[in-house]
């Protein structure tokens, strides 16, 4: 077995996720936007194509990004 780095391995399943409501939905992916400069740019992306809808949603994401230094 050859034991790959983040950058070489591409998407795999690194997290275990389940909803709180105990629904059985997915897939999902999960974004550490405090310490990977790239989720904070998806996160950033996510809250502008969500806000129409989700306005408060959009405004805690948004809220959450400037309260990190990344």
């Amino acid at each position: 077995m050859t034991d790959f780095t983040d950058r070489e391995r591409g998407l795999y399943d690194k997290y275990r996720v389940e909803r709180a409501d105990g629904k059985a939905k997915g897939p999902y992916f999960v974004l550490a936007y405090t310490t990977d400069p790239h989720a904070a740019v998806a996160l950033a992306a996510y809250a502008d194509s969500c806000e129409a809808d989700y306005p408060m949603l959009a405004a805690d994401l948004r809220e959450a990004l400037e309260s990190t230094d990344v």
